[in-house]
């Protein structure tokens, strides 16, 4: 009765009872002569065989062993007297024996002396005969291992040790018997068609829990089958507790057959996990295989795979013919759809996915969805369509994520006219609510030669135009800078799109002024005031600390006299200068401040009194006519991905598209000599802006630009897939 035997990682309800009942009125069914189509298979029907090991054999033999063939599930022991004594169990011994230090302790040790050490590692919680039904066997094994910890049992025969028999197998072919197995409950009675129409809650315990709890976020899933047994499927997991992969898959159909190919995709995600997989390409592959094997090509399964890692952002993903996910950027205010191709798993045998990779912010949304949501009809025979999916999702980008479940089953209700749906219905939600750190990482506050990384990677402006795809995703984006010979405005769409975000003239006086050396190696330092490391003997200085909005005017206003004063050698700039301090100090009061999704907390322009602990200070100096206006604030909310990205769409012509905004950013730059952005996210954002008050304003000449953005691992972007 395969719907009492759904078994995964995590606890389950498992109705034992309702497996006994069952077993009983089936012998009384038989008592009373009344023909039951229904067999179930003998645990020698579905043994592997295997050749044992003996408690001589090495202890990293064992371990190649396991590496070299990943469907090896365990591996039955002999000891000196070929007794069987044990079986080692892939997940267990992988658990230990991946870790360095067990290497390095077992590294010219056999198995006896592993057995002295770890007798649990040898351990089953029972061994069965060949003969036994496997019905029989899963409510025994289920008895003495409700959490599943073990993969498979040792197999006796006569001869002794045959091989073993995995739970995997056991459950599927138990699925496989399924079809039968309604018909017979139609035949008994009431209580057990009652059973029946649990079917489809028993098949949730498959899946994880609805409240989607993972390092960095936070969301819900929900499921609405449209038959006792569905064929829509989900699954989550963390590994180290920095990489979350997310799965959202659809079986072709729905009903018994496809609640068999779920089960099959279930149980290899068990074993996907228990390696840490976390390339979604390959967990695609290794899906395929397993449906391919399952189904014979008579049922197919799509699968959209992802992998985030939560102390970046960094985003790939993979698809097996299912609808693309979307992301909402929240400080964009834009919705994408990941799009990728790829074969539905079980079409073929082997199949390789192609794998692309996206970046994730704090505050931003994944959506996934099962197909049945767009192609649900009304009486009229319209599919409720992407349109509204898409409609609905941007109008629901503010709110919380059961409430944009909620509306979005209620418009599928409100589309069709009727509360059932013809398919199963599957929404899969997670919000980005922070960046993961290492716990056991403590970064150096102070960088020595022997810490320091490597000379910064220079890309030439000529190589680069001859070969825009030539930089390597190897490279630390931090490290990166994309030295031009000439204006390159043109060329930071492309850059951006390579996570390039330090870009400088080769030919720009404030170079010399600033120092070369500086300026090549600011990656290297981690320092709270830019402007005075830069600018280290200035002839003026001023320091304004803000406490409430309003503060706003009176500092122009006292910059801008100031400035007056000192009979500056161009004060036609002087207007620049104001004009600057006003889009500089904007952002600082309104831009920077956000909650944990991204949103601003102020209105612009709004009246506000600066919060307990909110830091806002705006620095000024004068060094040999080379102005230096730094603004500080205590958010480190700015990130490369959004700064790049306005200044790409003001470069295409697209940055006064409404709701875009990001206007004050690229005027910044773009008046601005020298611009220099350092982030410490949740912590501190410094904009340095260098104005050279020798020279007049040149508006048709590009600047250069800097952003550094420090995150505890320093931020490695990847681009591709390696």
């Amino acid at each position: 009765m395969i719907n009492y035997y759904l078994i995964g990682d995590y606890q389950m309800e498992l109705s034992l009872w309702a497996v006994k009942l069952f077993m009983a009125d089936m012998q009384n069914n038989n008592s009373n002569g009344q023909a039951v189509e229904f067999t179930v298979p003998s645990v020698g029907d579905l043994s592997q065989a295997i050749n044992p090991i003996t408690l001589d054999t090495g202890v990293l033999d064992v371990l190649l062993l396991f590496q070299s063939d990943a469907d090896l599930s365990a591996l039955p022991v002999l000891d000196e007297d070929n007794k069987y004594c044990g079986i080692i169990s892939r997940r267990h011994y992988l658990n230990l024996m991946t870790r360095a230090f067990a290497r390095e302790l077992y590294a010219r040790k056999d198995l006896f002396f592993l057995l002295e050490n770890h007798v649990e590692i040898f351990a089953a919680p029972l061994i069965v005969d060949a003969t036994e039904r496997i019905d029989e066997v899963m409510v025994d094994f289920l008895i003495r291992d409700p959490r599943v910890m073990y993969e498979a049992l040792p197999v006796i025969g006569k001869a002794g040790v045959i091989g073993v028999v995995k739970v995997a197998d056991m459950m599927l072919k138990l699925s496989q018997s399924q079809g039968n197995l309604i018909n017979t409950m139609q035949q008994l009675s009431a209580r057990l068609n009652d059973e029946v129409a649990n079917a489809a809650t028993l098949q949730r315990n498959l899946l994880r829990p609805a409240q989607i709890e993972l390092p960095g976020l936070r969301g819900l899933s929900t499921m609405i089958t449209s038959s006792e047994v569905g064929g829509d499927f989900y699954d989550y997991y963390a590994v180290d507790e920095r990489w979350v992969v997310i799965l959202v898959g659809d079986v072709s159909g729905h009903g018994i057959a496809a609640g068999t190919i779920v089960c099959a995709a279930k149980a290899a995600v068990n074993f996907l996990q228990a390696d840490n997989e976390i390339e979604p390409h390959k967990i695609l592959s290794r899906l395929n295989n397993i449906i391919f094997n399952t189904a014979h090509q008579s049922l197919l399964m799509t699968m959209f795979a992802m992998c985030i890692d939560t102390r970046t952002g960094e985003v790939r993903y993979a698809n097996a013919g299912h609808q693309f996910a979307y992301l909402y950027r929240s400080m964009l205010g834009r919705l994408d759809a990941l799009e990728i191709g790829g074969m539905p798993l079980g079409k073929n045998e082997t199949t390789e996915y192609e794998q692309e990779v996206t970046e994730l912010d704090v505050g931003d949304r994944l959506f996934l969805y099962t197909d049945s949501i767009v192609e649900e009809e009304n009486a009229d025979g319209d599919c409720f369509g992407y349109e509204r999916l898409e409609a609905l999702l941007i109008s629901h980008a503010e709110s919380d994520i059961a409430t944009l479940t909620d509306d979005l089953l209620q418009s599928l209700v409100l589309h069709t006219n009727r509360n059932t749906f013809e398919d199963d219905v599957t929404v899969f939600c997670v919000d980005h609510i922070e960046r993961t750190v290492d716990i056991g990482h403590q970064p150096a506050t102070i960088i020595t030669p022997e810490h320091q990384r490597l000379e910064p990677t220079i890309i030439i402006d000529a190589h680069y135009r001859a070969n825009p795809e030539a930089i390597s995703p190897r490279i630390l984006r931090q490290d990166l800078i994309f030295l031009a010979e000439q204006d390159f405005a043109d060329l930071i769409p492309s850059l951006s799109l390579h996570g390039v975000r330090r870009m400088l003239l080769q030919d720009h006086p404030i170079n010399e002024q600033l120092g070369w050396g500086t300026l090549l190696n600011q990656h290297l330092n981690k320092c709270n005031d830019d402007l005075a490391m830069l600018l280290r003997a200035p002839e003026y200085r001023r320091e304004f600390h803000f406490s409430h909005s309003e503060d706003k005017a009176f500092i122009i206003n006292e910059v801008e006299a100031w400035l007056q004063e000192l009979s500056l050698p161009n004060p036609d700039r002087i207007d620049e200068v104001v004009f600057l301090l006003d889009e500089i100090i904007e952002n600082g009061l309104y831009a920077a401040p956000r909650d944990g999704k991204g949103r601003p907390l102020y209105a612009k322009g709004s009246s506000r009194e600066l919060e307990a602990g909110e830091i806002l200070r705006l620095d000024l100096s004068i060094q040999q006519g080379l102005l230096g206006i730094s603004l500080t604030d205590s958010w480190g909310t700015l990130t490369p991905n959004v700064f790049l990205n306005r200044l790409s769409r003001h470069v295409l012509g697209l940055g006064l598209d409404a709701g875009v905004g990001g206007g004050g950013l690229y005027l910044i730059w773009r008046m601005s000599d020298y611009l220099q952005l350092r982030v410490m996210p949740s912590q501190q954002t410094q904009v340095c802006v260098f104005v050279d008050l020798n020279k007049p304003f040149n508006d048709e000449m590009d600047k250069g630009f800097q952003f550094l953005y420090h995150t505890e691992d320093q931020e490695t972007v990847a681009h591709e897939q390696f």
